[in-house]
This record gives C-alpha cells, sequence and structure tokens, in this order.
C-alpha cells in the first residue's frame, strides 16, 4: 500500500513540472523512394546510373557499412551516414558490354537498421545489340570427326544502316576458323564456323566482333565434335575412402553410341586387382553403364591415379580414375 501510494505522489510530482519520462529511441530506419529502376532499349556497351534515394525515417543516424553487387554493375557512391529525416542516396553503375536482350542486376546495402539490416535493390531493363543475329547470340556447331562441323550466322545493323565488322577476336583459334563475308549492299555480314578439332571433344567461348566507333559484340559459340561414342564423365573422382569401409564406394561411367552405327565395346582396360569393373547394358547396341567399385584390400594408402581404357574398334577413349585412400 506504501509503495503505491509513493508511486502515485512520484507521478504527479512529475505532471506538476512539466516533465515525461523519455520515450526509448526507436534508432536508424531506412526507406527507400524505390528499390528497383528500370531501363528500356539501352544501347548495349553503354553504361547506365540508377541513383536509388532513400529517407532515414528513424531517430538516429543511419549508416550504410558496404554496398555489394551481386554482378557486373559496380556501387559507384552512397551516402554513408544520414541523419534522422534527412534523405541519402545510392548510385550504382551497369556496364551493359556483352548484355543482349533482357538484365536483372542486384545490390545488397549493408545497414544499422535493426530492421533491415540488408536491403536489396535492383536495376533492371533490356539493351539493343549494335548488330542483331538471325540466329540468335548462340551459335551450336554439332557433328561427326571426319566430317564438316560448320555453322553460319546473319548479322546486320538493327536499324537497317550499314555494317561494318573490323575484325573477329577469336580465343578458340586452335579448335574454330571463322570467316566474316560481307554480303552486296553492305548491311549483312555472314558469319562462317568451321571446327578444326582433330579428336572428339566438347568446346564453347565467346567470339569479340569489333565495329569502329562501338564496344565490342559478344557472340557465343558451343561446338560438339563427336567421335564413334561419347563418354561421360571423362574423370571419375572417388575422394578419400577408408580403407577399412565396410562398403566401398561405387561410382559409374556412361557410354553412349555416337556417330558409330551400333556400340560395340571389345574390351576394358584396367587395372584389375584394383578394381571391378560391372557392365550394365541400358540399351543394347546403344548405351552402356559401368559401375566402377575399388577393391580396398588391395589398395596402399595414400592417393592413386589409374585409368580405364574403353576401346572399340575404331576408337579408345581413357577414364581417368583417382582418390586417396587413407
Amino acid at each position: 500500500m506504501a509503495r503505491s501510494v509513493l508511486a502515485a505522489v512520484c507521478m504527479l510530482l512529475v505532471l506538476a513540472l512539466g516533465v515525461m519520462p523519455a520515450a526509448a529511441l526507436k534508432g536508424p530506419k531506412i526507406a527507400f523512394d524505390q528499390q528497383e529502376i528500370t531501363f528500356a532499349k539501352v544501347k548495349e556497351g553503354e553504361k547506365v546510373t540508377a541513383v536509388f534515394k532513400f529517407t532515414n525515417q528513424g531517430d538516429q543516424n543511419l549508416i550504410i557499412d558496404q554496398v555489394s553487387p551481386a554482378c557486373g554493375c559496380t556501387a559507384s557512391r552512397w551516402d554513408k551516414v544520414t541523419p534522422p529525416g534527412e534523405k541519402g542516396s545510392v548510385t550504382l553503375v551497369l556496364d551493359t558490354t556483352g548484355i543482349n536482350g533482357g538484365f536483372r542486376k542486384s545490390a545488397a546495402v549493408a545497414t544499422n537498421d535493426p530492421a533491415s539490416p540488408v536491403v536489396t535493390i535492383f536495376m533492371n531493363g533490356d539493351t539493343v545489340g549494335r548488330i542483331s543475329i538471325d540466329e540468335g547470340r548462340r551459335i551450336t556447331l554439332k557433328g561427326c570427326l571426319g566430317s564438316d562441323i560448320t555453322a553460319t550466322a546473319t548479322l546486320r545493323d538493327p536499324e537497317g544502316r550499314p555494317l561494318l565488322i573490323s575484325q573477329v577476336e577469336n580465343p578458340m583459334a586452335d579448335y574454330l576458323a571463322v570467316t566474316l563475308d560481307p554480303q552486296p549492299g553492305g548491311k549483312v555480314v555472314k558469319l562462317h564456323l568451321k571446327s578444326k578439332a582433330t579428336e572428339a571433344m566438347e568446346y564453347a567461348g565467346p567470339l569479340f566482333l569489333s565495329i569502329p566507333g562501338s564496344p565490342p559484340v559478344s557472340v557465343w559459340v558451343l561446338a560438339q565434335v563427336q567421335g564413334p561414342f561419347t563418354v561421360r564423365p571423362h574423370e571419375v573422382a572417388f575422394g578419400t575412402i577408408d580403407k577399412n569401409a565396410p562398403h566401398p564406394p561405387k561410382r559409374s561411367v556412361l557410354v553412349t553410341k555416337a556417330c558409330a552405327g551400333k556400340l560395340v565395346v571389345d574390351s576394358l582396360i584396367y587395372n584389375r586387382e584394383l578394381f571391378k569393373v560391372e557392365e550394365h547394358w541400358e540399351k543394347p547396341g546403344e548405351r552402356l553403364l559401368l559401375v566402377i567399385t575399388p577393391r580396398l584390400k588391395n589398395m596402399w594408402p595414400g592417393p592413386f591415379e589409374k585409368t580405364l581404357d574403353i576401346q572399340t574398334k575404331t576408337k579408345a577413349f581413357a577414364v581417368n580414375l583417382t582418390g586417396q585412400v587413407r
């Protein structure tokens, strides 16, 4: 009873003096005007700038510790400290070189706002290339080893103007021949591609087309040069194996008919003391599954690297078998 009376008296004194208890501070609070900014019909190769404005709706200083773009754009500037009630901004720059068509790039904004420690902002839009390609920006070559494996793409200016390509940078020159063939009228250029591979393989990469006065335009090339059969994977990794494991790990290799009329495996050459290989024909003459099991009792501790040779009448393929026994 005495405590209740004392509390009431204290409250009356506070009211009489016109003093109220201080309210707890809310802290900083970030509020973006918009978290997505969209750009339409950007010329490929241009840099676009997005300014994301925000307000500190809290009652303490808002601090932005870091702005981390996911990829393709860089944070060029941001207000590190924004007082209560004030506005600030985060500026992002996107280089559209190599971006064809739609894009959506993000950046994570790290703050001291306890309710929103990380806020994600986005730059959206689409680009218009200096070159339009009838076949698209991804060109595929596929064929059998020993035959001509070629592809042709038709290049134009998207606005119908004359098109001049001064050169092609070809990082795959050891495997791929590239020829530019300007067409009459000067508005169309044919891009001829021919595989130079001398063995079955797959390779992929960009070509860079140079246009005077414009950034390079990239074209992606994927080549699949097939032999009589294909093997997946090319390397089998067992990892680290316990020599006393009751159940040794198994790995699989799939052999599939490609350019041969029928898949015929004449022999499998491997160390039979160290490995057991089981053959399972999923589809006779077309798909053979090889299941490989190490014979741990016969293997010494330490790393190993062996091969499994798959031999047909016209082709042999070596699969690497790697791992470590402890």
